[in-house]
């Protein structure tokens, strides 16, 4: 049974109990599967606590990231709010260069949304991969500081941020 008001607390309390249960693995593959349900809510919703459980704890998700990739991938447009939460849980999950090369193409698809946080999303998973693969520098640098510069104030806190994490690492456009 759904809760009749979904709303981030609710979210924020959801991650927390399953980052908190033993079997990591068989929550992660109940959360993909809700993911693959044909229920726009459910979707959104294991979307929403999928981004909520990487806020701090990517690990338990990141054996999904192709499919999770695969999953965004496939949602269609009119479902924004599960595309924000599934741009920002595909860069946080990506570890090996191939699944790291195959989030920046789709979140580059999503930077051309017509929704905003979907947009969102798609700044800020580039700036995070951009600081896990260097090679992404020379192209996610120029589109943070165009988002700084001409995108909504949601899309300037977050390219600033990206800035400055990838700055303050002391990642610098790698030379030619």
């Amino acid at each position: 049974m759904k809760p009749a008001c979904w709303g981030l607390a609710i979210a924020r309390a959801q991650a927390q109990h399953l980052l908190a249960c033993p079997n990591r693995r068989q929550v992660a593959r109940a959360l993909v599967t809700c993911l693959l349900t044909e229920d726009r809510e459910l979707r959104v919703r294991a979307a929403d606590v999928a981004r909520r459980m990487t806020e701090s704890d990517a690990e338990s998700l990141a054996p999904h990231a192709a499919e999770l990739a695969s999953i965004l991938a496939e949602i269609p447009i009119p479902e924004s709010r599960s595309r924000w939460h599934l741009g920002l849980v595909v860069a946080r999950t990506a570890r090996t260069p191939q699944q790291i090369r195959l989030a920046a193409e789709i979140l580059w698809q999503l930077a051309e949304d017509k929704c905003n946080v979907v947009r969102c999303s798609a700044v800020e998973g580039l700036g995070l991969l951009a600081y896990r693969d260097r090679s992404l520098y020379s192209s996610v640098e120029p589109f943070l500081h165009r988002a700084l510069l001409s995108g909504t104030p949601a899309m300037r806190v977050r390219a600033r941020d990206a800035l400055r994490r990838l700055q303050s690492s002391g990642h610098k456009r790698p030379s030619a």
